[in-house]
């Protein structure tokens, strides 16, 4: 494996992932309300025996609202399997919109209705990405999928009640392992693949180790630029791997049934709230010491998004600023310090040369009752004495918000924020 599991292992906390999508660049969203079948490509393997069906209102038949639907909400896509010919069946419905990203990450809700009268269903849900839609995914044998993909069932019933696939073509070349990874693989965290493991115990325990009869939210993070990836269940890091190539391609969604019983009706998976997403952070890096303001704490520089030009993705933010005040973001190439400027403020400015002011009428700023305000900047347009300008690779600007303290006690600053771009 690599040394990167192990940072990652520290971080990949609930906690840590949400914090660290600060904003994000959505790519797919589908809440399903709508029948959004067109935007799919549904391939079936040679039995076909199943049905989707993208406007299913689950609301109607029983099922609660998805955790992250608003309400109102009903609807959802929801797959069966081997309905009626006794024999194996699966069924996977990729999204048409090919996703390449550094990294991005899928996020979608999943509920896996089963009858609790039958055991061993071994019908399991499956959540993939970079795919293509020359096969369907299935995890057990014939073992056919692309890409890599998550399988779980949702009442225990099999030997491997959750299984990741990761394509041969994406194989490390230090590990010989590929496709259906064995339980001892170093991705499943010692966890294994059975409900009755205590991990699976903890994680889902008044449903016996498996997500039936309920809402999960499943997680993909999909790092190409370290070559990682990483499955959640509930926010919980559940399985981590490693990966050669990229595992850019199509998401997909679907379910499978590898054995020839016949689902009574009452065996089926519904998906709602799909999201893809490439995700913004913090970028860029402090300096300078402000004064204190009128909030009695000093006013803090930041920003989300990318230093990368190209993207244009950079979201400035003043924060612990005196409420209901005005300001303004300020700019320049070259850092600086001077207290008490020309007399009429409070902090230390911390830029010096040429200084641009975003004094537009739609970038002047209010703290509000926050105590902050925020601005996305466009890259290609920094002001300057002498009109706009666009930043260069290589070049570090920094950046500083200057804002009112109240009437009659002046002004202050922010510290200082630089950002080198690429």
């Amino acid at each position: 494996m690599k040394t990167s599991l192990n940072r990652s292992l520290v971080l990949a906390t609930a906690g840590a992932l949400a914090a660290s999508t600060a904003s994000a660049q959505n790519l797919i969203a589908d809440g399903f309300e709508t029948d959004s079948s067109a935007n799919y490509t549904v391939v079936d393997d040679t039995t076909p025996n199943g049905t989707s069906d993208f406007q299913f209102d689950y609301i109607a038949a029983g099922i609660p609202l998805a955790p992250r639907s608003a309400p109102g909400d009903t609807k959802g896509l929801r797959f069966t399997a081997n309905d009626s010919n006794g024999a194996a069946d699966g069924l996977t419905a990729y999204h048409n919109t090919s996703v390449g990203a550094p990294r991005y990450i899928l996020t979608v809700d999943v509920y896996v209705a089963f009858d609790a009268s039958t055991s061993g269903t071994t019908e399991h849900a499956h959540v993939g990405v970079g795919g293509n839609t020359s096969t369907w995914n299935q995890l057990f044998s014939p073992i056919s999928g692309s890409g890599a993909f998550i399988a779980f069932d949702g009442d225990g019933g099999s030997s491997s009640d959750y299984r990741w696939f990761r394509d041969p073509n994406n194989t490390p070349t230090n590990e010989t392992a590929n496709t259906t990874l064995p339980n001892d693989h170093p991705s499943y965290l010692g966890h294994g693949s059975n409900n009755t493991g205590s991990f699976f115990q903890s994680l889902f325990p008044n449903t016996n180790g498996s997500p039936g009869n309920i809402w999960t939210t499943v997680t993909i993070d999909v790092d190409n630029t370290i070559g990682q990836i990483s499955f959640y269940f509930d926010g919980v890091l559940t399985f981590q791997g490693d990966f050669d190539n990229a595992f850019d391609g199509l998401v997909s969604l679907g379910y499978c049934d590898v054995f020839s019983s016949v689902d009574p009706g009452t065996q089926f998976v519904v998906y709602d709230n799909l999201d893809v997403s490439v995700p913004s952070f913090s970028i860029g890096q402090n300096y300078c010491t402000a004064a204190a303001n009128q909030s009695g704490q000093i006013g803090v520089m930041s920003a989300t998004g990318s230093e990368i030009i190209a993207a244009n993705d950079v979201t400035l933010m003043a924060e612990q600023l005196p409420l209901n005040q005005f300001g303004i973001f300020i700019v320049s190439r070259t850092q600086g310090f001077l207290p008490g400027v020309n007399g009429t403020s409070n902090g230390n400015l911390c830029l010096s040369g040429a200084i641009g002011r975003y004094t537009q009428p739609s970038q002047i700023q209010s703290s509000g009752a926050t105590g902050t305000f925020s601005m996305m900047i466009d890259v290609n347009a920094v002001p300057q004495a002498s009109g706009t300008v666009g930043v260069s690779a290589g070049e570090s600007w920094n950046f500083q918000a200057w804002f009112r303290e109240g009437v009659g006690l002046g002004s202050n600053f922010t510290d200082g924020l630089e950002i080198t771009f690429q």
